[in-house]
């Protein structure tokens, strides 16, 4: 069970007075953020929770989770009417037990949707569909869930909002709706915007989204959040000032950032010699996150190597992950620990 960082007191009474010896439980990522008023998570895929190995590492990490795959629409809703609720019911149970918050991703994402959904729907058709799929997942989760990644890489690079299904059918507003409509069905919940390659200000899609949802909040759209996936590479530039920057102005207009999939890729080969700037990409990244008060949570995208997605995405990229393939903290782990405490 994990424990936050405490110091027990023992006193021993011997034959010269009473003694005092102090014992520290071990730091944790967890235990650690939680003071700094940070939450900290992975990933999960719901066959690690039968991993005790897999398990303790979650617990160890993890004051918040997301699911890895089985909350996307091919899994939860693969039929129009057909719900798959056995996978993200064992998750939210898992957490619920531990303690631990949950993240849902994602309500609409271009990728990994069921085969039902189509191009050709009238747009009363899909809204019919959008605010029934909201509804029935929000209902059923109402309370249990902290957060939804609502809309997921709404954004093509050139900052023009990608051309889905939704977008297709509905129109531009496919995202506006669809905030309003989960704030209805659950006003508790936090609500994201989520998206990879938006966390330098000063680049084409970051400043979209930040204009986007600018004009979202001014409209009075229940948008809580945006996430920042920084699936970073260490090929390319990185300049952590600019992201601070960015995390900032949001800020200023009243918006939460959460770092929503973090991992740090690298070559598969001599891979040792990209390692310290990882290492220090993945520190500023967590200073970045203690410091900055709207950034509420650091989540990475998994946590062992040997389960990345990164090798089969990016061909002789890896190693992108705290934990290595036999599940041992790296010595960048170490490293994030020094910058919690």
């Amino acid at each position: 069970m994990i424990k936050k960082l405490a110091t027990v007191a023992i006193w021993c009474l011997g034959c010269v007075g009473a003694v005092c010896v102090s014992l520290s439980v071990k730091d944790t990522m967890r235990s650690l953020a939680t003071k700094k008023g940070l939450e900290t998570g992975v990933a999960v895929a719901v066959g690690d929770l039968s991993k005790d190995t897999h398990k303790n590492i979650i617990l160890e990490n993890s004051s918040i989770i997301v699911a890895e795959n089985c909350m996307k629409w091919q899994y939860i809703h693969p039929r129009e009417n057909t719900w798959n609720w056995k996978d993200t019911d064992r998750l939210v149970e898992f957490a619920e037990e531990n303690g631990i918050s949950v993240k849902f991703h994602t309500l609409f994402w271009h990728n990994q949707n069921s085969p039902f959904l189509s191009e050709r729907w009238s747009r009363d058709k899909a809204l019919s569909v959008m605010d029934n799929h909201i509804s029935t997942v929000m209902e059923r989760y109402k309370g249990r869930i902290k957060e939804y990644d609502v809309v997921n890489e709404a954004f093509e690079d050139n900052g023009s909002l990608r051309n889905t299904i939704w977008l297709k059918t509905v129109g531009e507003d496919y995202i506006e709706h669809a905030f309003t409509k989960a704030h209805e069905c659950d006003p508790s919940a936090k609500l994201f915007l989520n998206d990879y390659s938006n966390e330098t200000m000063g680049q084409t899609k970051a400043d979209a989204m930040f204009n986007f949802v600018k004009k979202l909040k001014e409209k009075g759209v229940p948008i809580d959040g945006v996430g920042f996936q920084l699936h970073i590479d260490t090929a390319y530039g990185f300049d952590a000032e600019k992201i601070r920057k960015n995390v900032k102005r949001y800020e200023e207009i009243g918006v939460l950032v959460s770092f929503s999939e973090v991992d740090v890729r690298i070559p598969q080969r001599n891979y040792e010699n990209h390692l310290a700037k990882q290492q220090k990409i993945y520190c500023e990244l967590l200073k970045i996150a203690v410091e900055e008060p709207n950034v509420i949570n650091f989540i990475t995208w998994g946590f062992t190597d040997s389960q990345s997605w990164v090798p089969y995405t990016f061909p002789g990229k890896g190693h992108a992950l705290p934990y290595d393939e036999n599940l041992q903290p790296k010595p960048l782990y170490a490293e994030m620990l020094k910058v919690l405490k």
